[in-house]
């Protein structure tokens, strides 16, 4: 029974995040549109190179084949998502460097791997990694608390991200590793601050967050048109 549930588990797991590795398109067909990565930042493409690339050599030294699908199929996404950036690129020379040296820590571990196989440190490698990988996100939090609005947050993909990672959790736990469970865990926390951000703050300045319209609900009172009325009852004094 345990393995069965297992096995429904990985495949739930593995066909969410296949979908969510094609969130990388819209990134790329705004790039073509535009003619040139402008603003938009390559590394988390190759952070996806590091990162998968540590834990295939994971699944495959601890024969995990659900782990060695999927983080092959992320190998190739992330890799042409990279080769897709490099080219619209204008400083290919800082990107190739980039690139170069996550393909010499990849390399260096995989001759490591070879002379010493050590799955324990494997998966402490790539959880740090992994870690690293997930507080990304921590800087367009930044820009929430800073504005008191999320919409620079995509709804839609912060759900899917959260629920990819607790079907990873899952997994994990099923499967008693750790080196699974911790990544997928800190990313769900990180995935839950997330989501409450969308509870407390509303779309735009000019709405109300879900806990303004339920307070609303409550009192009967409306609260934008209360702040109207303060500003307008204090005129252009302000004590």
């Amino acid at each position: 029974m345990l393995e069965i549930v297992t096995t429904v588990v990985s495949i739930v797991a593995t066909v969410l995040t296949v979908g969510l590795l094609f969130c990388g398109l819209p990134i790329c067909l705004q790039i073509r549109k535009q003619g040139h990565v402008g603003d938009i930042s390559g590394f988390p493409f190759i952070t996806g190179i590091l990162v998968s690339a540590f834990y295939l050599r994971y699944g495959l030294l601890k024969d995990d084949r659900v782990f060695i699908f999927m983080n092959s199929i992320a190998i190739v996404f992330m890799f042409s998502y990279a080769m897709f950036f490099l080219y619209y690129s204008k400083s290919k020379k800082n990107y190739l460097i980039q690139l170069s040296i996550v393909f010499l820590i990849v390399m260096s571990m995989e001759i490591w791997m070879q002379i010493k196989p050590d799955l324990q440190l494997l998966g402490i490698m790539a959880t740090v990694l992994n870690l690293v990988n997930f507080g990304a996100p921590l800087a367009g939090l930044r820009v929430v608390l800073r504005d008191r609005e999320v919409s620079t947050l995509p709804f839609a993909l912060c759900s899917v991200q959260f629920l990819v990672l607790f079907m990873w959790c899952i997994y994990g736990v099923l499967c008693q590793d750790i080196f699974i469970v911790l990544p997928a865990a800190s990313g769900m926390t990180l995935g839950a601050i997330q989501l409450s951000l969308f509870l407390v703050f509303p779309r735009s300045k000019e709405d109300l967050s879900p806990l303004e319209i339920l307070a609303q609900w409550f009192t009967g009172r409306d609260i934008l048109e209360m702040e109207r009325k303060l500003k307008n009852d204090q005129g252009p004094y302000k004590i």
